[in-house]
């Protein structure tokens, strides 16, 4: 006998689920600032020139003689004129030409009494700018100005008359 085979049965055995996987959630990227800069260095200190202060620069020689402010200055003031016209020499160019004048040196008495930053603002000509130039940069170091009791710098206009004589 010819048994005749079963067909087999097939099942659907398929899951017809329908799971939605969701993307983790994406976290919103908002525009952030790049960070400041770094502040710039703090600019160097330059510390105040004055034009007039309580105590005003003095050239050295009178710091012992004694007297009132009045008197120390005006002594100053002579031994400063010693000094420039001890060292001061008419440009022979000015000499021979004739030319006569007053030269105007402005400079800077530092807290030491140094001088710096001298340059000629009036120059009558014929070198003699030049020559008071050149006496001021060889000035022994000053009495410094103060103000309110404490050296500062102070900056000081010298004018020089070139006469011919």
């Amino acid at each position: 006998l010819i048994e005749e085979e079963e067909e087999p049965e097939f099942i659907d055995q398929s899951v017809e689920v329908e799971e939605v996987v969701e993307a983790p959630p994406v976290e919103e990227v908002k525009d952030v600032p790049p960070p400041p800069p770094p502040p710039p260095p703090p600019a160097p200190k330059v510390e105040e020139i004055f034009k007039v202060v309580e105590q005003m620069p003095m050239f050295p020689g009178c710091e012992n003689s004694g007297g009132s402010a009045d008197e120390l200055q005006q002594c100053a003031t002579k031994k400063m004129l010693e000094y420039i016209y001890g060292n001061i020499k008419y440009p022979a160019i000015a000499r021979e030409n004739g030319v006569e004048g007053t030269a105007v040196v402005t400079f800077v008495v530092e807290k030491d009494g140094s001088i710096t930053d001298a340059k000629v603002v009036r120059d009558p000509g014929a070198q003699t700018g030049g020559e008071a130039l050149r006496v001021v940069k060889t000035f022994p170091k000053w009495n410094p100005g103060k103000q309110r009791g404490k050296p500062v710098r102070v900056q000081f206009n010298l004018p020089v008359k070139f006469k011919l004589e």
